[in-house]
């Protein structure tokens, strides 16, 4: 049990917010500004060192439809985030002595295949083999739909295993979602009421809670997509079919309170802690390991409906940062990475957008339809054109939809995403385009 001394201590922590006066949090400052003004980002950052919140930043609306900015108070669906509250959450309960990293799934639930090999640790660290939950027929165009325990079950019961358990790490949904359920068959609580009970009211954490229905009453943001020029909202995904994996809803400063707390050992000790973040095949249990310049950090990404999300702890300096959003029109690593650069007094440049998006005629967008392939590149594009939108994708992935710009170029840019044909918009040399990502650059050819 949490001692409530330590609970209460813990209201006076975290409060503290240096200047974001100086020349480097102003230019900071000045470059959310711009993706803001261009339509590229809607959300909010928060930077903490230990105890100081040093810098945050909010912006864009959290509804459309009511006009309500983002400020600190805005919760946001973290998506994968959440596993770092899962992982946690087990680490508590083997602290309990109520299981162990060698515990097997088959004492709790035997019907699933390979139960008697797979152990805690393997779910924690993606090593169980267990097919991902939400790539099946049953979970397409139905993500709206409230889903019961049983039905889940069902569903992972009778999927095939991906490879023998500890043979390698693959990511899954699947060992989340039955960590979480373990959580409640150990504790005869809900998921959301163990969250609340070990992590959320213990340490503060006020804004943190297994989410639902959006409430925009309760400063929870809707998430949205850029398209034909404006911020169009996106279907919610009901949170019972996330659950372990995903569910949980929370706001920029709880993420970073919640980091420092883990990884100062105040929610786990250090044991639990070595073992959390202990790689294997560059996966912990619960973590990742992301390397920036020098360093690295510990942490998460998320992503759900639109909402993009990341939380990660620098050990080394104990600076962690949270980055939610509920407005992608831009990569999610590029604002981490030039805040990141802003905090270390990196020189980085201001983005341009200088280029401006024209309105595509639509005799032009039925010529471009078609399949695209690359001797470089190991998939085939298509584009589609539905509804006078032009949307790339490639098989079995969701379809992108494609803003038009000058010069022949399609966008897609939350990833990062540029497909550039030759011409313009009123003359766009046909069958062929180049595809740049990550810095390469990839010729493809009409099929």
């Amino acid at each position: 049990m949490r001692t409530l001394l330590t609970s209460l201590t813990l209201i006076f922590l975290f409060v503290t917010a240096s200047s974001q006066d100086s020349p480097k949090w102003e230019r900071l400052n000045s470059y959310f500004k711009l993706l803001e003004d261009n339509n590229k980002f809607m959300g909010g950052i928060a930077i903490y060192k230990g105890e100081n919140r040093l810098y945050e930043y909010y912006t864009g609306l959290s509804s459309v439809k009511e006009e309500k900015h983002a400020n600190y108070q805005t919760r946001y669906r973290i998506g994968s985030v959440t596993k770092m509250f899962t992982a946690t959450m087990i680490f508590q309960l083997i602290e309990e002595g109520r299981l162990t990293l060698d515990t097997k799934l088959s004492e709790f639930y035997p019907q699933i295949t390979n139960s008697r090999k797979i152990t805690i640790s393997d779910l924690l660290n993606h090593r169980s083999g267990l097919h991902e939950y939400t790539s099946g027929e049953h979970f397409v165009d139905v993500k709206g739909k409230s889903w019961h325990k049983g039905e889940l079950m069902s569903v992972i019961v009778n999927f095939p295993i991906d490879f023998e358990p500890g043979e390698k790490a693959k990511y899954s949904n699947t060992n989340y979602l039955l960590l979480g359920f373990i959580i409640e068959r150990l504790t005869n609580e809900s998921y959301s009421i163990q969250l609340n009970n070990s992590i959320s009211k213990p340490y503060i954490l006020t804004a943190t809670q297994y989410g639902g229905t959006i409430n925009t009453t309760m400063h929870e943001a809707q998430s949205y997509v850029y398209r034909n020029r404006q911020w169009e909202q996106i279907p919610q995904t009901d949170m019972s079919l996330a659950r372990g994996a995903g569910a949980i809803i929370a706001n920029a400063r709880d993420l970073n309170v919640f980091a420092q707390l883990l990884f100062q050992q105040r929610i786990i000790n250090e044991v639990s802690l070595d073992s959390l973040v202990a790689m294997n095949d560059g996966v912990g249990r619960g973590v990742f390991k992301y390397p920036y310049r020098n360093k690295y950090s510990l942490g998460h990404n998320g992503n759900v409906d639109g909402f993009q999300s990341h939380l990660s702890y620098f050990p080394d300096d104990s600076v962690s940062i949270s980055v939610l959003g509920n407005g992608m029109n831009y990569p999610l690593n590029a604002i981490l990475t030039t805040a990141l650069d802003a905090y270390y007094e990196y020189d980085y440049e201001l983005p341009e957008f200088s280029n401006r998006q024209v309105d595509m005629p639509i005799e032009i967008l039925e010529r471009i339809e078609g399949n695209y392939l690359s001797d470089e590149y190991p998939e085939v594009i298509s584009l589609v054109l539905k509804e006078g939108q032009l949307y790339a994708q490639t098989a079995g992935h969701t379809a992108y939809p494609l803003t038009t710009f000058e010069n022949g170029s399609f966008r897609f840019e939350p990833v990062g995403i540029e497909l550039k044909f030759e011409g313009d918009k009123h003359s766009i040399v046909m069958g062929a385009f180049v595809l740049y990502q990550r810095g390469a650059a990839f010729n493809f050819v009409k099929q």
